[in-house]
């Protein structure tokens, strides 16, 4: 049984230093939301003076966003390891609640067809982005608390694969894939860096794959997209179209872009242009160039990440914090850029940090708080050597 991280409270003053600081983590952060403003913004003006007559209407709501989630950002990165791995347990039960929440009635919101919205008065939100964020941290404790039984099946595999699909689970129902491919590849991922044996990876890598091909398989709406996805032009009007339309808007960008603010497939003709695949609208007004600087950012997250993992080997709860903290931002990333370039099926994932959306960003900033925290105590010498 692992046990809980101590710290020496003789260095708690010397948190506060900016040596113990990781300014280049904040940089890629700030720049990504920075960048977002400059995006949405491009991506919305017509749609938002067409449908509310203010032409910032999205920018407004984005910004207000970024505030809170830099608000919350701050407040994590204070946030004390030794509390929050005392925590991690019930985090399980947040994880949960947040899946379950948009199925019930009176509270889930539909959009799209798919319920995955809360309506909280006058606050709308994505549950779902912040069970990711709970669910990362309870199974960080999950790994720290049975180290020494995590070469067993049962809690290398069975239980966390088990506890993963509690809170997975409902994602399907909403529906939102999606989210619950995220959860899943996460939760592997951190397994596997946590010590959990090859062959039981390899036995969860399997299972879930044949699952989701049978969850595919069993739904006609997945079938489509994934037809849609194999041959896009086959029903360019239909499944197709939105592919397509990203395909031509990428194209057109050729190497250095159409300029900021002057693409077209943006005006109407891709869906979801600000929030899904934003990205596309980034390849046609700065081309391979700005896309290419983009991906840039997130590669110096994720070396940030998993260079601070690195050093905290030997401590399995914030060893595998900080790494599920950086997972849950680039795995998104990687999966939205490759539904953007037509290299996976659609899912209706953001863009983390730069796409349209409160939830989203909000989370992901708590978790890039969360991170900052992480490296604050191991640059102050506080994380022990155990979990």
């Amino acid at each position: 049984m692992g046990r809980v991280a101590t710290f020496d409270n003789s260095k708690l003053e010397s948190l506060s230093k900016p040596r113990h600081f990781d300014v280049i983590l904040l940089l890629t952060a700030i720049a990504l939301v920075g960048f977002s403003v400059v995006m949405v913004y491009s991506t919305t003006g017509v749609m938002s003076q067409e449908k509310f007559g203010d032409h910032l209407y999205f920018v407004k709501r984005q910004l207000l966003a970024i505030v809170i989630g830099l608000t919350l950002m701050a407040a994590c990165s204070r946030v004390s390891l030794r509390h929050l791995q005392v925590l991690s347990p019930f985090l399980l039960f947040c994880a949960a609640a947040g899946t379950l929440l948009p199925l019930l009635p009176g509270l889930g919101l539909a959009g799209g067809g798919a319920y995955r919205w809360v309506m909280l008065g006058p606050i709308r939100f994505q549950p779902a982005e912040f069970s990711k964020l709970f669910f990362v941290i309870f199974l960080a404790g999950f790994f720290a608390r049975h180290e020494s039984q995590l070469c067993t099946f049962s809690y290398g595999i069975f239980k966390p694969g088990l506890l993963t699909l509690l809170v997975a689970g409902p994602l399907l129902f909403q529906p939102d894939f999606g989210s619950f491919a995220i959860l899943s590849v996460v939760s592997v991922i951190m397994a596997m860096l946590a010590g959990v044996r090859l062959r039981h990876i390899v036995f969860s890598v399997m299972t879930l794959a044949v699952g989701m091909g049978s969850l595919i398989a069993v739904s006609p709406y997945r079938m489509k997209r994934v037809l849609a996805f194999l041959s896009p032009f086959s029903d360019p009007a239909g499944k197709g179209y939105q592919l397509i339309q990203s395909l031509i808007a990428i194209g057109s960008g050729q190497t250095t872009g159409v300029g900021l603010g002057a693409g077209q497939q943006k005006l109407f003709y891709l869906p979801a242009a600000h929030t899904d695949f934003i990205f596309a609208v980034v390849g046609e007004e700065l081309g391979f160039v700005g896309c290419s600087v983009l991906l840039l950012v997130f590669v110096i997250f994720l070396w940030r990440g998993l260079k601070l993992s690195s050093r905290l080997v030997n401590n399995v709860f914030a060893f595998s914090l900080s790494a599920g903290l950086t997972l849950i931002i680039v795995v998104p990333a990687l999966l939205n850029v490759g539904v953007v370039t037509g290299l996976l099926p659609t899912k209706g994932l953001v863009l983390p940090l730069v796409g349209y959306g409160g939830s989203s960003i909000v989370a992901s900033l708590m978790a890039v708080g969360l991170l900052l925290a992480v490296a604050r105590e191991e640059r102050a010498g506080l994380i022990p050597e155990r979990s």
